[in-house]
């Protein structure tokens, strides 16, 4: 899958303003898409990819499955079975 270099991507990336503050910012391209104010260099990382996570899930095609998760689960049909068998007890007498 090689794409042109017009192709549009997702970027992210944490920047620090002049008064020190760490913003999370999203680009697409070379235009901000988004831009939110972070307390942490590592607060702006996590920010960050869920920004580029967020996005690619919106823009994506078609589902990555096809059918709801229960309709492809399997279902026991038999009654469950005891793990472990019981001694009978020996009458008292």
């Amino acid at each position: 899958m090689n794409e042109g270099p017009s192709a549009a991507c997702y970027v992210g990336q944490v920047e620090r303003d002049p008064a020190g503050a760490f913003w999370a910012v999203l680009y697409l391209g070379d235009q901000v898409v988004t831009k939110e104010r972070v307390s942490s260099l590592r607060k702006g990382k996590r920010r960050v990819t869920d920004l580029v996570l967020s996005a690619a899930d919106a823009l994506a095609a078609r589902p990555s499955r096809a059918a709801p998760a229960h309709l492809t689960r399997v279902v026991e049909t038999k009654a469950p079975v005891s793990r472990h068998r019981r001694a009978p007890v020996a009458g008292v007498g």
